[in-house]
């Protein structure tokens, strides 16, 4: 299932966007879930990943870019996509990954085609429908097996080495073996 997040601040433009995309989804052969947020504060403080996320730009304590900056920061490869009514801020959109930036008012036919390229963009990462979800600091976070070295635990702080840089995290390594497949990492002393 895919879990889809869309964050705007004004209430009538976050329910149209959410409809169309229901609307424009519901003959696509795949389930989704949409959640709604308010607020930049109110998505980075939810506990859930979401595989796209649509995002306004212009909204009142934490603008969109921020909280794209702050999901990227805590190694968050969640798919944004900006829906704004300025087009000045595309190329701060370039700097947190964006995949794609819309101009309001947005269509349905253009969430249809927007949200077909990002599962387009699923299915041709070979490796990268494999992930565990980990929680870091009360987040959870998407890591592709793909990219990641190997695991280390230090005490209970789990260190994973990934193509990206170390994520560290508390939790037990029993539990990271329950949620990758044996075939794809072996456990060697208390590395695996």
């Amino acid at each position: 299932m895919f879990k889809i997040a869309v964050c705007d601040d004004e209430t009538l433009q976050r329910l149209d966007i959410v409809n169309k995309l229901k609307s424009s989804l519901k003959n696509i052969d795949f389930t989704f879930q949409v959640e709604e947020f308010n607020s930049g504060e109110e998505i980075l403080s939810c506990k859930s990943y979401f595989d796209i996320i649509f995002l306004d730009i212009k909204m009142h304590k934490l603008s969109g870019v921020d909280v794209a900056r702050k999901l990227r920061e805590n190694k968050n490869n969640s798919k944004i996509i900006f829906i704004t009514s300025f087009k000045e801020y595309v190329f701060q959109a370039f700097d947190v990954s964006a995949f794609h930036y819309l101009i309001k008012p947005v269509s349905k036919e253009k969430i249809l085609k927007i949200t077909n390229k990002v599962l387009k963009s699923f299915n041709e990462e070979k490796n990268d429908n494999l992930y565990i979800v980990i929680t870091k600091s009360r987040r959870a976070i998407k890591v592709l097996l793909n990219n990641i070295y190997f695991f280390e635990i230090q005490n209970r702080i789990i260190i994973i080495h990934t193509t990206n840089g170390n994520i560290e995290y508390y939790d037990k390594i029993s539990n990271v073996e329950e949620k990758i497949a044996s075939n794809d990492f072996f456990r060697c002393h208390r590395a695996i």
